[in-house]
């Protein structure tokens, strides 16, 4: 393989910084923003409202008699000016890094640029360093947003906007006059000087594909000059507030990334003089296979902040269902035990009626607790840690949350399901779309699964599985939830009466996806791999493997598994469109990476007494290979949340997803015990 299929494969992929806030800074591999998510710069506050502060910048250079731009912008009828020709290669992990060289290539001209991010502050590092042979001049223009991330400006905006800057030496504020947003900035060396300028009718062409407004225009007050000489750095720091060190700033921001997890041909890897020799242009791997599972447990730490878990970046927040499906990874990272309790507690305080929030809002709007299974799926987290638990007011609290959803899922008549008289939790007629398959369109499910889910009802069994071992061991038999009294013996019964009716689902050997009307669904959906990979089995091991062997015959695919089988008619070969056509088809075949969990898990079950250790290693690699090529290649940063159902191969919806990053995870350890690595 050459430069090009490298560059080619890092072109159509994104990377992301993250800090513990949930801010993050975002970009395309060949640095040319793509929606109006990407920039240097979206701060977060502590309940999730991003804002977006610097879009990007524009660099210009000298050297010797030549002047060329290092940076590019989309416009609508061409990308300018063309800093993208200028990229020798592109290193997304664990920070992008950019190595810029003249047209044709020369050691005479080699720039180093890096962004990195603070992990608990809302402040971006951009570097340059100058590993030419000759002295280099700059000139920066920052450009300002200054906007909520999930709008743009208007093209006119900064025609009527006023905008103010306060330089001071080395460091500068910027406020947008209209709303008081105000970003700041310190450098390292140069000069700063007021020089506006309004960077127009800026295209984005991944929300023009959605649909969305796609255009906008940007500020840049001011102007930053400095001049390297061989071997010299400069750097800029972006923050929301004002930085008043910035050597001790920088040094801790550089204290995140160590040397130890760069590439291998990384020019800050490389302790000798570097040149172009030394960049590595074929496809080969950048990072050895021992790398793999630190490196993954890396990208998953972009989604973790101080007590949950963001589902996805650019724009998702936080996702109760997201949060509990994918914080079982955190149970295989060192130090994050604690972590994971804290997440556990915060959303067992925010318990509604025993039902979890679905969607924590940005800025604690907009709330939801649209969800049947976000509440079963801190059961199973619960079940997951239970002996890690060494503090008794914690498991008592625990406990006290797992009673109160137990509780209401069973003998609450008032929710938007229920307990019937089989003992299985029916969902009632609605508008609402309750199960992860939530895709709704024109206020209507796009994939209704009212009736009784099979993956809910394997999800419920659990949770009272794991509550009947959480009251015996405290030896608790009476329970008072909220106005809703019931005992031990009220549980037993349930738990009998599924584990009889629980057949209900079989048909022709393996799991349909729900019952409506007690009368079996079965539409090969991935539902039943969920179902059949909970630590409390409900079926026989033929059965689980039947169903695990239609899944890897109908919806198993390189990326993930297929929401659902290619040969139902409602299948959807293609995830395109607007945000309408893209809803109608996200779980009506569109492959999701996150199923690769279950997928795996369920082989696992019904293989590890068929095979030995290293045959079940060497299959299960098999199914994460593009992944796992990916990173060590260094082709990906992240995860993406979805693939076309039909020949998949780019990555579609959010580009960093927190389940799908998880699987991963989990895969990874699958043999190894949770908190192994406390």
């Amino acid at each position: 393989m050459d430069f090009n299929y490298y560059f080619n494969e890092v072109t159509h992929h994104e990377w992301v910084l993250s800090n513990n806030k949930g801010g993050y800074s975002m970009g395309s591999g060949n640095f040319v923003n793509k929606r109006k998510y990407n920039g240097l710069l979206i701060a977060s506050d502590d309940k999730f409202k991003r804002t977006h502060l610097i879009q990007s910048q524009e660099e210009k250079v000298r050297w010797r008699t030549r002047e060329i731009y290092l940076d590019s912008s989309n416009y609508a009828d061409c990308i300018y000016p063309d800093g993208y020709e200028h990229i020798v290669k592109t290193w997304l992990l664990p920070f992008p890094t950019i190595l810029f060289s003249s047209v044709p290539k020369s050691d005479d001209f080699l720039i180093l640029k890096k962004i990195k991010m603070h992990h608990s502050k809302n402040i971006v590092k951009v570097s340059f360093a100058n590993l030419s042979s000759v002295k280099v001049e700059f000139e920066i223009r920052p450009k300002f947003s200054l906007r909520d991330h999930h709008s743009v400006n208007d093209i006119d905006i900064w025609d009527s906007v006023r905008t103010e800057a306060s330089i001071d030496e080395n460091i500068c504020s910027v406020e947008r006059k209209d709303t008081g947003v105000k970003a700041y900035f310190s450098t390292s060396k140069g000069v700063i000087e007021e020089e506006r300028i309004i960077f127009r009718n800026i295209f984005y062409p991944l929300d023009s594909m959605r649909g969305y407004d796609a255009s906008e225009s940007v500020v840049a007050p001011v102007l930053w000059k400095f001049e390297l000489t061989p071997g010299e750095t400069a750097e800029i720091l972006y923050s929301d507030e004002i930085i008043n060190d910035h050597i001790r700033t920088s040094g801790t921001i550089d204290k995140r990334y160590p040397v130890s997890d760069l590439p291998y041909d990384h020019p800050d890897k490389i302790k000798t003089e570097y040149s172009l020799s030394k960049v590595k242009f074929s496809d080969e791997d950048l990072y050895p296979a021992k790398k793999y599972t630190n490196i993954l447990d890396n990208i998953f730490d972009t989604f973790v902040t101080k007590d949950d878990i963001i589902a996805g970046f650019p724009w998702f927040s936080a996702w109760g269902r997201d949060t509990m499906i994918s914080m079982k990874a955190l149970l295989y990272e060192k130090n994050g035990i604690k972590k994971y309790f804290n997440i556990l507690d915060k959303y067992g305080k925010k318990l509604q009626k025993g039902i979890l929030p679905n969607v924590i809002g940005e800025g604690g709007q907009g709330t939801n607790y649209d969800s049947v299974d976000a509440s079963l799926w801190f059961a199973v987290r619960l079940f997951d840690s239970y002996s890690l638990i060494e503090d008794e007011k914690l498991k008592k609290r625990l406990f006290s949350y797992l009673t109160e959803i137990v509780g209401n899922y069973a003998f609450n008549n008032l929710l938007p399901f229920g307990m019937n008289d089989d003992g299985l939790i029916n969902i009632k007629y609605s508008d609402s779309a309750l199960t992860w398959m939530d895709a709704k369109v024109y206020n209507k499910p796009v994939t209704p699964r009212f009736g009784k889910p099979v993956e809910i009802n394997s999800l419920w069994y659990n949770a009272l599985k794991t509550f009947q071992m959480f009251a015996k061991d405290m030896k608790i038999s009476e329970f008072k939830p909220k106005n809703i009294k019931f005992n031990l013996k009220d549980i037993n019964s349930i738990i009998k009466n599924i584990e009889k009716n629980a057949n209900k689902f079989i048909v022709d050997g393996h799991l349909a996806d729900r019952l409506e009307n007690d009368i079996p669904i079965d539409d090969y959906r991935p539902n039943m791999l969920i179902a059949a990979s909970l630590p409390f089995d409900l079926w026989s091991d033929e059965i689980l493997y039947n169903s695990w062997k239609l899944a890897e015959t109908e919806l198993l695919t390189q990326y993930g598994i297929r929401t659902l089988s290619p040969r139902n008619s409602s299948f959807k070969k293609k995830f395109i469109g607007n945000q309408t056509q893209l809803d109608l088809s996200y779980h009506q075949g569109t492959v999701w990476a996150w199923l690769l969990g279950p997928f795996v898990n369920v082989f696992y079950k019904t293989h590890k007494k068929k095979l030995k250790r290293p045959e079940l290693r060497e299959q299960i690699d098999t199914y994460i290979e593009k992944f796992k090529l990916g990173i060590l290649k260094g082709h990906i940063s992240s995860v993406a949340e979805v693939w076309d159902g039909d020949n998949p191969h780019f990555p579609k919806g959010c580009p960093a997803q927190a389940w799908s990053v998880a699987a991963l995870v989990e895969i990874e350890n699958i043999f190894q015990k949770p908190g192994a690595r406390k």
